[in-house]
């Protein structure tokens, strides 16, 4: 069982994470790490005075000390500043990979045996780099990109169908970007092929509407990003290791010849439980999709990680 979990970035993914955690599982610790010291220690004393709502014994604390993270269990990352429109993920990776560094540093001195969930953005990349920095495994630093997706996709495919999401069977995978995979082909609804529910017309554009969706929310907000689907979907990562669950979750992590490709990070399924990533799932990949997944290892030869 999850006992002491530590979130460092108090902004707007990592307090509604908080509060999350604090909602759902019985911890005994919860910190929140900021170099802005106030804000940590302020949504702290705010995350604090749920406790006569919710009813949680945890210790909730918060501060610019990363001694708080200390033997930590879990230790997720949401520092960085939120990707704005018009910005690039090389414009992001310059201030938020050197941010990753210095944080995975502080990660390596206090809390070594920790898993380590990334949620900054380029996030693929940033898993990239603490993975590096940090020397820990690949089954315990991964980050929660395809999970974020598939959950946008299942709202999508619903919006479309009008069916519940407990019924569809399909994920998305690869980068976390643009250039994800969204095969339509392995969807099954309730066992059948999504082309007995919606034309191709429709299933083309379902498609595009998930590979957008990010660059459409923050073209909606501005200067703001995305907070509630992305930290709904770090928990349910953390939940499936509170749980031991062997939850089958995508999760960007670092690939070691799967799906032919090596030294990079993208979503892939995997099983997720204690340990962190216990098994990496290998599915059936078309040609065409092939193609798509050597982008990946261009992109990260291009930034020369």
């Amino acid at each position: 069982m999850v006992k002491k979990i530590s979130i460092i970035g108090s902004g707007a993914v990592g307090s509604s994470l908080a509060f999350c955690l604090l909602s759902k599982l019985n911890l005994e610790e919860l910190n929140l790490i900021d170099i802005a010291d106030g804000l940590a220690k302020g949504v702290a004393l705010d995350l604090e005075d749920t406790r006569g709502i919710l009813g949680f014994s945890t210790q909730v604390r918060g501060g610019s000390d990363f001694s708080l993270i200390k033997d930590s269990d879990i230790v997720v990352i949401t520092a960085g500043i939120a990707r704005k429109d018009g910005m690039t993920r090389a414009d992001l990776l310059k201030i938020n990979g050197t941010v990753a560094k210095d944080v995975s540093q502080k990660i390596k001195e206090f809390a070594f045996g920790a898993i380590v969930i990334t949620v900054t953005n380029p996030l693929d990349l940033i898993t990239y780099i603490v993975y590096k920095e940090t020397g820990f495994s690949r089954n315990k630093v991964f980050g929660m990109g395809s999970s974020l997706d598939t959950s946008r996709f299942l709202n999508i495919l619903y919006k479309e169908m009008k069916i519940s999401a407990d019924s569809v069977e399909g994920f998305v995978y690869g980068p976390h970007s643009k250039d994800m995979i969204v095969d339509l082909s392995k969807v099954k609804v309730s066992g059948q092929n999504l082309d007995r529910f919606l034309d191709k017309k429709k299933i083309d554009s379902i498609k595009q509407k998930v590979q957008l969706r990010g660059a459409e929310i923050v073209k909606c907000l501005k200067t703001r990003s995305a907070h509630f689907a992305p930290s709904l979907a770090c928990f349910s990562l953390i939940e499936a290791i509170d749980r031991d669950s062997n939850k089958i979750i995508p999760v960007s992590v670092v690939l070691q010849g799967e799906y032919g490709l090596s030294d990079v990070c993208m979503g892939v399924p995997c099983v997720i439980n204690k340990k962190g990533i216990e098994k990496i799932i290998e599915i059936e990949v078309s040609n065409e999709d092939k193609s798509e997944l050597k982008k990946v290892k261009d992109a990260f030869n291009n930034l020369n990680l």
